[in-house]
């Protein structure tokens, strides 16, 4: 395994849990915008880890994750600048793969998993009484799998092909309730590329377990978000935290689809 800093992480964590929730959000908020190309919106000003100029590649063994992108999170920001920065970038990436996928002949189709938060029941089985992810679900409401909050955000749901696998999740970590792991482990995926939000919540836990179980983790810097306020969480998590974490690479969307073509 490799050698991480969990303390460093669990302690971000701790301090985000309350805040940072889908609170107050609700499904007449939600406003599909049209995607541009718009490379480098977002937040901008993150530093890579990785030079401008390099012409390093995923493989030929990766796994594109796009996490919680729906409408309950997205909601909350869709109509701010970051938030409409955010929604582009993330759309044109999803674009760039499945062109990718279109145009391979004999080459490596990539794997795309979509997460989902949700629960069996309005009265949430799968979490115990007082755990930390109690508080990110009230906000949600009784969000079951035909909730309209849970569901993907139109300008990715319009994005969905048949061979996309689309998970629920009941924790923090992508892989919380549902068979990520399973499914990484049986495609033989050794590279995974994260986009989603929240940065302090899903994409740090997950970029962080993966990373734990010896993947190669890629973070778009211009596909991940925090929900307001941000308060620079975002840009310390991708400038201050992931870069501690030997070869966790934090990247642009121009070098993701640079690496894509070269993959």
């Amino acid at each position: 395994m490799k050698n991480i800093l969990p303390s460093i992480a669990l302690a971000l964590i701790a301090g985000l849990t309350g805040s940072q929730a889908a609170d107050n959000v609700t499904t007449s908020n939600i406003t599909s915008t049209s995607p541009t190309s718009s490379s480098g919106l977002g937040y901008g000003n993150i530093t890579s880890t990785i030079p401008s100029n390099s012409t390093f590649s995923f493989g030929s063994r990766y796994a594109i994750l796009n996490l919680d992108l729906i409408n309950g999170i997205v909601g909350s920001f869709n109509t701010t600048p970051a938030g409409q920065g955010f929604i582009n970038s993330t759309s044109e990436w999803i674009d760039a793969v499945q062109s990718k996928s279109n145009t391979s002949s004999g080459s490596y189709d990539p794997l795309t998993i979509y997460t989902r938060i949700y629960f069996s029941t309005p009265q949430t089985p799968e979490l115990g009484l007082g755990v930390p992810f109690s508080n990110i679900a009230q906000g949600f409401g009784n969000i079951t799998e035909s909730s309209e909050t849970g569901e993907l955000y139109p300008a990715f749901a319009e994005k969905v092909l048949d061979t996309d696998v689309i998970l629920q999740k009941t924790r923090f970590y992508a892989g919380a309730g549902n068979g990520l792991e399973e499914i990484l482990r049986a495609n033989k995926i050794d590279t995974v590329v994260l986009s989603g939000v929240r940065t302090s919540g899903v994409i740090l836990t997950t970029a962080i377990r993966l990373y734990d179980l010896d993947y190669n983790v890629y973070i778009i810097s211009d596909n991940v978000i925090e929900t307001p306020p941000d308060n620079g969480i975002n840009k310390s998590i991708l400038e201050e935290i992931f870069p501690k974490f030997v070869g966790m690479q934090v990247i642009s969307l121009e070098q993701a689809k640079g690496a894509l073509e070269r993959s």
